[in-house]
């Protein structure tokens, strides 16, 4: 017999895996909010989510947590050993310039790759969809379109249509270190 899954509050990511993601063993998950990605089970999860009521869920379900900004968790964070920096819908949430800054400290720190999700271009939200308090956190602060992940800067983008839909909604860059010089 099944056991029940345990109720965590947490919800599943609904991204689809873009190509060429690697799998790797240390994932810090930078803005996991309450929908940590799940494209694959890493050895180990570090999730790191600002807001204490997302970080509550995620330490419910058994999550390494640690409550701080992007900003703070690449600058002040010294880890061992991070193999991949994931970044899904969270740069939107920023300013440009710290936005900027945490790719160039994503990229500092990840042994493999960083991966990142944002919408394509500025998409208005000021509201946070979980109702779980957080629209200072959820409000979009700056919108992306793929030039501005370069190839000479070492980013691949892919766009993605959820649903067959004409235009991007969203759009993937991936840095990948083992492609770097």
């Amino acid at each position: 017999m099944k056991k029940p899954k345990k109720k965590t509050g947490l919800l599943r990511h609904t991204l689809p895996r873009p190509k060429g993601v690697i799998e790797c063993d240390v994932v810090m998950d930078v803005g996991a909010g309450i929908r940590p990605f799940n494209w694959y089970k890493p050895k180990h999860h570090v999730c790191i989510e600002p807001y204490e009521p997302y970080c509550e869920l995620l330490e419910a379900a058994q999550f390494e947590v640690y409550q701080m900004t992007a900003v703070e968790a690449l600058d002040l964070l010294m880890f061992d050993r991070i193999d991949a920096v994931y970044l899904l819908d969270v740069i939107e949430h920023m300013e440009k310039e710290p936005a900027l800054h945490v790719l160039e400290q994503a990229k500092a720190m990840a042994r493999v790759q960083v991966v990142i999700y944002t919408p394509w271009g500025f998409m208005e939200q000021t509201k946070d969809g979980w109702g779980l308090g957080g629209h200072s956190w959820q409000t979009h602060r700056s919108g992306w379109l793929p030039e501005e992940f370069t190839a000479a800067d070492g980013w691949t983008t892919q766009s993605f249509r959820p649903d067959r839909h004409p235009h991007p909604q969203g759009l993937y860059a991936i840095w990948d270190n083992t492609t770097q010089n």
